[in-house]
């Protein structure tokens, strides 16, 4: 019997006897609609990934960088969850699972993302307005190694609009003493693949691709492995259990782990006290998921938010709040996954 069967029969151990509980019967549907998929935690495909740091610093810097330039990055209050009455919160996040180990692979690891912030006020004094800023950033792993970054900045737009009028309409705003302007027209989109070995962080665990393909795709060994990455970060202030919830949710999303692995984060997720899943709500491009909220700090109001579609196991939000001194940040992940397409410069939205 699978691993999914066994799931399964946990859920609903008699499939014509009556409901074991709120949502057995949809629960049981979720998971056996992911059978059609490859089966929980086989011998998965072996990437010929060359030995080597090879990773996401660079994505990462460009979208510090991005976020830095901003003086305030909107953090849109999210819509009253409604509650969840089918499913209770660890049943979602293990249909998740299941959903998770049933993607597919493919030739390269794709995240692309957006990212929103606000400008430094501009208009004469007195009378001011902040731009919504926004940029589209997009990275590809590939099986062999390569590593590409694209970016494009989208159009900016005066959040008063009102005051923008009487500052003359302008369609150009200077970025700041580096250079660079803001427009009302989207730049052009960039595709650079990086030279030489680029390292990929776990935490602050430097790994290969290699090691990342070969993280366990069983949830309590890959519990103690992010452990072992929490406490090789010497800044971080907070205690290993808090630091849980965040380190296994970056392997839904914005590293390249094996679907196998994703699956295994998330049941290792339903197993934390500290994580919740709030209810249903909406990410700030009005699709629909369920929150899932974690502490990062011990001790601080500092929160992860995720929203999460439970019907593909995709994350489509991420969001920090509470961070003291800081702005709250919202990142929309718009793709992330395996895909045998190929690398491009960003286009649309």
């Amino acid at each position: 019997m699978s691993d999914i069967e066994h799931l399964v029969r946990a859920i609903d151990p008699a499939p014509h006897a009556p409901d074991q509980g709120p949502g057995a019967r949809e629960l049981r549907a979720a998971i056996m609609a992911s059978t059609s998929g490859p089966p929980h935690r086989t011998a998965r495909r072996r990437l010929p990934w060359r030995a080597g740091a090879i990773g996401l610093v660079a994505a990462a810097a460009a979208t510090a960088v991005f976020l830095d330039q901003a003086a305030t990055a909107p953090s849109p209050a999210p819509p009253a969850a409604t509650g969840d009455t089918s499913l209770s919160g660890t049943s979602i996040l293990l249909a998740a699972a299941a959903k998770a180990e049933a993607a597919p692979e493919g030739s390269y690891w794709h995240l692309k993302e957006l990212n929103v912030g606000s400008s430094r006020p501009y208009g004469k004094d007195g009378d001011t307005y902040q731009l919504e800023i926004s940029n589209l950033s997009e990275q590809w792993v590939g099986a062999d190694g390569g590593h590409w970054i694209g970016r494009r900045q989208l159009a900016a737009r005066p959040r008063d609009v009102a005051a923008w009028r009487r500052d003359g309409s302008p369609a150009e705003w200077e970025m700041g003493p580096d250079g660079g302007v803001y427009s009302t027209s989207p730049g052009e989109g960039t595709l650079t693949r990086l030279k030489g070995d680029q390292k990929l962080y776990w935490s602050a665990r430097a790994m290969t691709l290699e090691q990342i393909a070969e993280l366990p795709a069983d949830p309590e060994a890959l519990k103690k492995r992010a452990a072992e990455a929490i406490r090789s970060d010497e800044d971080f202030a907070g205690s290993v259990e808090h630091g849980l919830p965040h380190t296994l949710a970056s392997l839904l999303y914005a590293l390249p782990a094996s679907p196998q692995v994703r699956g295994a984060a998330y049941e290792a997720l339903a197993t934390l006290p500290t994580v919740r899943v709030e209810g249903r709500t909406t990410d700030p491009r009005g699709r629909e998921g369920v929150a899932v909220t974690f502490p990062i700090q011990e001790g601080r109001p500092t929160q992860g938010r995720l929203v999460i579609d439970p019907d593909t196991s995709k994350v489509l939000a991420s969001e920090v709040t509470g961070m003291p001194q800081k702005d709250d940040r919202v990142t929309v992940v718009l793709e992330s996954g395996w895909t045998d397409t190929e690398p491009s410069p960003p286009s649309t939205e």
